[in-house]
């Protein structure tokens, strides 16, 4: 048999070549786009390097904080009612406020008063972690039907403000409450720390500031092992009433 010398073609190398183009094509391209962003970044990170003003040169902070701090001088005023005691007390190493109201004019139903226990963020850093736990655990509470309350805070030529807070039944051996707490903030409240977070993202990526906060836990003594159903109406006035308070009084941004 006789093997007849084919020559050689050059077709692989020509497929190389054609299939090469394409890809230097696309390289020159990422370079021009990699280019240009690099450009916008520069251009946008001249004043601030002439400045020294770096977005990570500090911390960001709670524009709000020192109103919140003054939180513990003076009791929040509520329409209807009279604050008798306001002192700072401590759960857990935490400080928190606690003022007691009298009514001054019937309630219904009827009540002699109620504790208004609130901890507001004092820290930029400030985080809401586990506030209702060292609460229910300080007082020796057993707590049982557990419900959500809503409530809506106008604000007029904006959205109204909306507050999600727990509501429950708390009692120890002496005496037994109708307990609703929520963290309040200046767009409404909820009572999951995890809500917080989020606003707080969005306000650092959005305003470069922290999101301010105040844990409220409104504590009402009634009669004992008594339903808590019968005081809901009357809770969310104080709540309402409590949330447009702290709005004026530290949610208010320093002019």
């Amino acid at each position: 048999m006789v093997l007849e010398d084919k020559p050689m073609t050059d077709a692989p190398s020509a497929t190389l070549a054609t299939s090469s183009q394409p890809l230097v094509a696309r390289r020159l391209w990422q370079i021009v786009i990699v280019t240009f962003l690099a450009a916008l970044l520069a251009i946008a990170a001249l004043p601030r390097y002439f400045g020294g003003t770096w977005p990570w040169s500090a911390p960001l902070q709670v524009p709000q904080i020192e109103q919140l701090r003054q939180l513990g001088d003076t009791p929040l005023e509520l329409p209807d009612w009279e604050a008798l005691n306001h002192e700072e007390v401590r759960f857990s190493g935490d400080q928190w406020f606690l003022t007691e109201y009298v009514p001054t004019q019937a309630t219904q139903p009827n009540v002699d008063g109620f504790a208004l226990l609130m901890r507001p963020s004092t820290w930029h850093t400030d985080q809401p972690e586990v506030e209702w736990v060292d609460i229910a655990g300080s007082q020796s509470w057993r707590t049982d039907y557990r419900r959500t309350l809503k409530f809506v805070v106008p604000n007029p030529g904006q959205n109204n403000r909306e507050v999600t807070t727990q509501y429950f039944r708390g009692r120890n051996d002496q005496t037994t409450f109708a307990v609703m707490q929520w963290y309040s903030w200046p767009q409404g409240g909820h009572p999951t720390p995890g809500r917080w977070f989020w606003l707080d993202q969005r306000q650092q990526w959005q305003h470069r500031a922290r999101q301010p906060w105040v844990a409220v836990s409104l504590i009402l003594p009634i009669e004992p092992v008594g339903d808590i159903g019968r005081y809901e109406e009357l809770m969310v006035e104080l709540g309402q009433q409590v949330q447009q308070a702290l709005h004026q009084a530290a949610f208010t941004a320093p002019a």
